[in-house]
């Protein structure tokens, strides 16, 4: 029974916890699916909730605002896909103080559970809870970051690869990962730049722990020299008191 329980989590055949929410952390009926949605206390991925915002998205809000229909809307795909490059940059920098990445994906979904979804996976644990510790609660461009344990480890088994073949038919509206695509050249320099950033603050840190022990032992031998100087000084008294009282008498 254990063995069976164990090979069907997380897939269709299992009708107590949710396949969708196991394997991308976010599910269309949210807090009213009828599975349980089992969200970790640990985990290597951390997921920042809705912070990219969409060019469509943004564009049919803009219209609404501005009382224009919201049919035919044309997207600048240059500009788009330049301030894309910008975020994930921004948010890279950002998330890479707290450690190695393994992955950083951002979501082109539309739907409502998953538009502007960034997955961040950390190669520990523990960077990934320094990274949700610090991030969560603050603001990205005006937005305030909401920051959660992602059970998703397997991007393979998130993303959806009809997308990745530009052949999805379900479009923005798919409940697997529309995975913005990133150029290797950017991701590889951005490493290169985070891995370099690391090793200065290494070397920065040990700095500072070398100068802190040079310090404390500094203290630590006036203390000594003071306590022998003042050792020396009593014992000199009580030489000198002694003296005094030898002549007092003899007289």
């Amino acid at each position: 029974m254990a063995k069976h329980l164990a090979r069907i989590h997380g897939t269709e055949e299992d009708k107590v916890n949710c396949p969708f929410y196991f394997k991308i952390g976010a599910c269309r009926h949210g807090d009213r699916c009828s599975r349980i949605h089992h969200r970790p206390a640990f985990s290597p991925t951390i997921l920042i909730k809705h912070i990219f915002q969409h060019p469509m998205r943004e564009a049919e809000l803009q219209a609404a605002r501005e009382g224009r229909s919201v049919d035919g809307i044309v997207v600048d795909e240059a500009k788009a896909r330049e301030d894309f490059l910008v975020f994930f940059e921004n948010m890279y920098v950002e998330l890479s103080k707290f450690g190695r990445l393994d992955a950083l994906h951002i979501c082109d979904n539309v739907g409502d559970h998953m538009i502007g979804h960034v997955y961040a996976k950390f190669s520990d644990e523990e960077e990934a809870a320094d990274a949700l510790n610090v991030m969560n609660g603050r603001f990205y461009d005006g937005r305030k970051l909401e920051v959660e344990f992602s059970p998703v480890t397997d991007f393979l088994e998130a993303r959806c690869r009809d997308f990745d073949e530009d052949s999805c038919r379900r479009g923005g509206f798919c409940n697997f990962m529309h995975i913005k695509p990133v150029p290797m050249c950017l991701i590889r320099d951005m490493e290169e730049d985070a891995d370099e950033e690391r090793r200065r603050e290494d070397m920065e840190r040990a700095e500072r722990r070398r100068k802190d022990r040079r310090r404390r032992k500094r203290d630590r031998d006036r203390d000594r020299k003071s306590r022998r100087s003042r050792s020396r000084s009593r014992s000199d008294s009580r030489s000198a008191s002694r003296g005094r009282s030898s002549r007092d008498a003899k007289e």
